[in-house]
């Protein structure tokens, strides 16, 4: 078994377990999956207020304006979502939300039966004919340059909310919502179309409250040997303006007297904690003469944060956690922390009312496969522990018919038991069944929603079955001729809505870019699903002249075309597939984050592996290896045709329990045997009782 262990700098995997009290493996393996510093964050925290602001987007503001008009006015108002996991959650969160606001005359749009992904000109006659003042797009509208131009020109206003790669020209709509759009203010470009709608459902509920567009000022002090030490920050809508940091002489005439002065008397509303021992401190440094009213948060926070309520800002910034991931001014990062946590728990829409949103949030962004770093961390991680908890009612039959309940739900459940029921309905060409579910309002709706749901998924799982059945010798010269780089079928007996998930079980088994075609007389439809080195995205661009319209990202793109055009378009892929150094499944090294010695292999490993979730694209399972380990016992899965094994592997002082799924080498291995293997440390379930185990990727006897 040859291994390959990604470099690592020894100094900064202590540094980064120095400075935040990690395990040094864990830094380490952080190091070598490229985590940067300033993402620890993001791996440690899983709490909301970690997450960017939508404030910091420049057109939420214009998105927010015409949406509260619209219901203002008691407008027509549409949402115009996809038929996917992401699109559907998307639709949901915002059509929740604008009913909260008090939107009357609201509807929701997706496509149906074998209707085009996006907008297209039949979409926008019926929104024309249809007499709407307000389109909304979620998970879609990017590329819909000359559509949402004709609705603009209409009068219809149209609002778009997307996360996919814009063409070279953006649609003239009233606001565009994109992380893929340089220069927005998005500080993070991998969110899902369901965490675009979240962040402007949350701005339009922030813009209900009294802090919407109120600046204020942070201010805190500090005393020094001869000076005082004055900080203090300009925010707007809990987002940092400007910052002014002053030493101050006590006693003597300054600039830097004459700057602070200077940034206090703006009439802006000046919050502290402790506004006794502020006001004297700056007494102390400005002069006896000096008046600053001071607003004093320590009330607030006694209600919010009673557990903390008595400390000194000294003594939290001592054990705060937003603190930590800052250098310098801990007080002060310390103050901005509170102040914002003290303001969005005080308003239950921004916090606990909120929590539905997060879980299809969370399942949304899984469920698109997006990268599992950044933002997305802090999304998922805080959704899964909701959907754990407590799931709203609309998905709580949909996890007790899965097998959920008692135990932490994973990314990883959400993939394979929760998110192909939901997409199975948009695959069926009913898409709004699944959003029937989530916008349904009693626990006995959403149990008979479910139910059909499971059916329509038992469904899409025997065509696709049946389907893969029929091209699988095509994949295989596909593979062929294309030099085991590439796979591309086009078919006529393909559902086109099933396209995805067979390119993704391609995809999977051979290690390549997988497209696959549905051709419907004049006109084909196809999904390309592959794997990093590969980008689908600029997989489609290089050949997008053959194309009537496509779209995706990373990992996953779809594309309508001339059925003409198909044998061009397999030209094309040849020619790319051959100029490609990609080498498919012919590689035999296999990639671990770690090498384990028998004496460190203990619970810490799996609590490793725990800070590590959600696992997903660009932060894959962990992958451990261990040598001379001996099987104590070995025996095939009782139902899984010999195929699965479970066991037991003695391997420093403790003997672990294994599963092996899809073992090819089942017959080869017995009792006795001395192995070294590659493993992913995971918890087994049993009637909420966890139990560690290993889940084998390879093993070889030594």
């Amino acid at each position: 078994m040859e291994i390959k262990i990604p470099k690592s700098d020894p100094s900064y995997s202590r540094r980064l377990s120095e400075r935040y009290g990690i395990d040094l493996l864990l830094s380490t393996i952080l190091d070598r999956r490229g985590f940067e510093e300033d993402e620890i964050a993001t791996v440690l925290e899983e709490d909301f207020v970690y997450q960017d602001s939508p404030f910091l987007v420049d057109e939420i503001y214009s998105a927010i304006e015409r949406i509260e008009m619209a219901i203002e006015e008691d407008e027509k108002i549409v949402i115009f979502g996809d038929r996917d996991t992401d699109g559907i959650t998307s639709t949901a969160i915002l059509y929740k939300t604008l009913k909260a606001l008090g939107a009357k005359k609201l509807s929701y749009r997706l496509p149906e039966g074998d209707e085009s992904y996006g907008m297209t000109d039949d979409i926008a006659d019926e929104f024309i004919n249809g007499g709407y003042n307000l389109v909304i797009t979620v998970d879609n509208g990017i590329t819909a340059t000359s559509q949402i131009a004709r609705l603009e020109r209409e009068g219809i206003n149209v609002i778009v909310t997307d996360h996919h790669i814009p063409g070279s020209e953006l649609p003239p709509a009233t606001a565009i919502l994109d992380p893929k759009i340089p220069g927005q203010g998005f500080r993070f470009s991998g969110l899902a179309g369901c965490a675009v709608a979240a962040k402007l459902a949350w701005a339009l509920f922030f813009s209900r409250t009294p802090l919407y567009d109120s600046p204020l000022i942070l201010l805190h002090s500090e005393l020094g040997n001869d000076s005082v030490k004055i900080s203090a920050v300009r925010m707007v809508n809990l987002v940092e303006e400007e910052r002014m940091i002053e030493d101050v002489l006590i006693g003597r005439d300054s600039p830097m007297k004459d700057r602070i002065l200077s940034f206090l008397s703006s009439s802006l509303p000046i919050f502290v904690l402790d506004s006794e021992l502020e006001t004297a401190m700056l007494r102390k440094a400005l002069g006896r003469g000096v008046d600053i009213s001071l607003v004093d948060i320590r009330p607030k926070m006694r209600r919010i944060m009673p557990k903390q309520a008595s400390k000194s800002l000294f003594d939290l910034s001592k054990t705060s956690r937003a603190a930590r991931y800052k250098r310098d001014e801990k007080e002060l990062e310390t103050l901005i922390s509170l102040f914002r946590s003290i303001s969005i728990y005080s308003y239950p829409s921004l916090s606990k009312e909120f929590y539905p949103i997060m879980q299809l949030e969370a399942i949304g962004t899984v469920a698109d496969l997006m990268p599992m770093r950044g933002e997305n961390r802090l999304i998922v991680k805080k959704g899964l522990r909701l959907l754990s908890d407590d799931p709203i009612i609309q998905l709580a039959p949909l996890i007790a018919r899965q097998n959920l309940i008692q135990k932490p739900i994973t990314s990883r459940d959400i993939s394979f038991r929760i998110a192909p029921v939901i997409n199975a309905a948009g695959r069926m060409g009913r898409p709004s069944e699944a959003l029937d579910l989530l916008l349904s309002e009693s626990y006995e709706e959403s149990e008979k929603i479910t139910a059909l749901l499971l059916e329509r998924n038992k469904e899409r799982q025997r065509m696709e079955e049946d389907s893969l059945i029929l091209v699988e010798k095509k994949a295989s010269d596909s593979l062929g001729r294309m030099g085991g780089k590439m796979i591309f079928i086009d078919d006529d007996r393909i559902p086109r809505g099933i396209t995805g998930a067979i390119a993704s079980k391609l995809s999977n088994a051979h290690s390549v870019p997988a497209f696959v075609v549905a051709v419907s007389g004049e006109r084909a439809s196809g999904s390309l699903r592959c794997q990093d080195p590969w980008n689908a995205k600029s997989l489609l661009q290089s050949i997008s002249y053959l194309f009537d319209d496509y779209g995706g990202h990373r990992y996953a793109a779809g594309f309508l075309l001339d059925s003409g055009n198909l044998g061009e378009m397999e030209r094309e892929l040849e020619r790319i597939a051959a100029e490609s150094g990609q080498q498919g499944d012919k590689s035999i090294v296999e990639e671990i984050d770690a090498r384990i010695p028998s004496h460190y292999m203990g619970p810490q490993i799996w609590k490793i592996a725990s800070t590590l979730e959600p696992y997903g694209q660009e932060n894959p399972s962990l992958r451990l290896y261990f040598e001379d380990g001996v099987i104590e016992e070995i025996y095939p899965i009782k139902g899984g045709k010999e195929k699965h094994l479970r066991g037991s592997i003695r391997h420093g002082r403790n003997i672990w329990p294994f599963v092996w799924w899809n073992c090819k080498d089942r017959k080869s291995f017995n009792s006795g045997d001395h192995v070294d293997a590659i493993f992913s440390p995971d918890t087994n379930y049993w009637k909420g009782v966890g139990k560690e185990q290993m889940v084998i990727h390879s093993m070889e006897k030594r």
